[in-house]
């Protein structure tokens, strides 16, 4: 098993899975995780939120569950299940209380992934 293992793990990912999904091919593990740092739904998520629009809102955070889900990311992408849950229900009020959390955990966990494969 490789050496960021462990650090990784701490994030709330499944790199047994992870290493399961992608052959242990250390190259397509960079390259996913990397790609989930610069991908733009969140930055879409927090302005839909911050402008009222559960629509869109609800477009950023489904999709950024669906990639959680790929990479196996269960302790960010739990936040975002939670809130894709409450927006599909055109539930947007909640979601304000919950966004502290999700910056809080994306920032870590973005600026994580950029360190050890970045």
């Amino acid at each position: 098993m490789y050496a960021y293992k462990d650090n990784i793990e701490n994030l709330g990912i499944n790199m047994n899975k992870v290493n399961e999904r992608f052959n242990g091919d250390y190259g397509l593990i960079k390259k996913f995780f990397i790609d989930f740092t610069m991908d733009c739904n969140f930055i879409k998520l927090k302005k839909a939120v911050s402008e009222n629009n559960c629509n869109e809102a609800f477009i950023a955070a489904h999709t950024l569950k669906g990639i959680c889900d790929e990479l196996y990311i269960e302790g960010f992408g739990d936040i975002i299940c939670r809130i894709s849950y409450l927006l599909k229900d055109g539930n947007i009020k909640p979601v304000y209380e919950i966004m502290p959390e999700a910056e809080r955990a994306y920032k870590v966990l973005s600026e994580t992934l950029k360190t050890m494969f970045g």
